[in-house]
């Protein structure tokens, strides 16, 4: 029993940060930063049944138009997930935008951690939202594997990210995660998510959508490392945006729709 709660606690915190879904209700008090720091692992998991909801409501919306129904696709993910990851991407682009650029980055940190978004903020989820729409449209209606993919590699790459770089605030909602999450078990999650993306989706589909991931993420890191040192929750969630995006267009752009 102790076992199965040692796993189930991880997995219902991933859900109560990173969805809306109620099974972050399941969490038992107290945390253990044990059990915190094991929830980022369990961030893919995470990502498989949000991909696999989308691509269910997907194939259940596969005779109507290609636009209204990617638009209905859309919609749920950003309800899924709360809208979290789109406003790391508003804090983000604020920071870099209005941050001073690499002289002051406690100028940017304290810019990402103002709740208003400016103009470029705005014009960039916009233009995310109409990134996803439109990948979704040229690959309607055999979208499912893709997004399953894009998903699962989305949180699997934020949680590379915390493994593999400083976490820059003294406090926050990702201090105690990164304080206590272990590199090696990221890196042997992050083969197997490899592994099973590759005999899931396909060499064609898997290798397009990992090279999309990495890229972004290692782009992605890179440019924090210059502006802050590190990163922060807004990072990692806005990274979760650009690797999912990312992901689909490379799909329509590379080979189309999937079988």
């Amino acid at each position: 029993m102790r076992s199965v709660n040692a796993f189930l606690q991880p997995l219902w915190l991933a859900f109560g940060l990173l969805t809306t879904l109620p099974m972050g209700r399941l969490i038992a008090a107290p945390v253990s930063a044990t059990d915190s720091g094991r929830s980022v692992l369990c961030y893919p998991l995470v990502g498989l049944v949000i991909g696999a909801a989308l691509a269910g409501v997907a194939t259940a919306l596969q005779a109507v138009d290609a636009v209204l129904g990617a638009g209905l696709v859309v919609a749920l993910w950003v309800v899924l997930t709360g809208a979290l990851h789109l406003d790391g991407l508003a804090d983000c682009v604020d920071g870099l935008f209005a941050g001073h650029g690499r002289s002051d980055p406690e100028r940017t940190l304290a810019v990402m951690k103002d709740p208003a978004a400016g103009p470029m903020a705005v014009v960039a989820l916009v233009l995310m939202l109409a990134l996803k729409s439109a990948a979704l449209i040229a690959l309607w209606p055999q979208v499912g594997p893709a997004l399953l993919v894009a998903a699962v590699l989305a949180r699997t790459a934020a949680c590379l990210l915390m493994a593999s770089t400083r976490y820059r605030r003294r406090e926050g909602l990702a201090s105690t995660l990164a304080l206590n999450l272990s590199r090696r078990d990221a890196w042997v999650m992050a083969a197997i998510v490899a592994g099973l993306t590759l005999a899931f989706a396909g060499v064609a589909l898997g290798v397009v959508a990992m090279l999309a991931a990495l890229a972004v993420g290692m782009f992605w890191r890179a440019l924090w490392q210059r502006r802050i040192g590190g990163y922060t929750g807004d990072v990692v969630g806005a990274l979760i945006e650009l690797v999912e995006t990312t992901a689909l267009v490379a799909a329509a752009l590379s080979v189309g729709p999937w079988s």
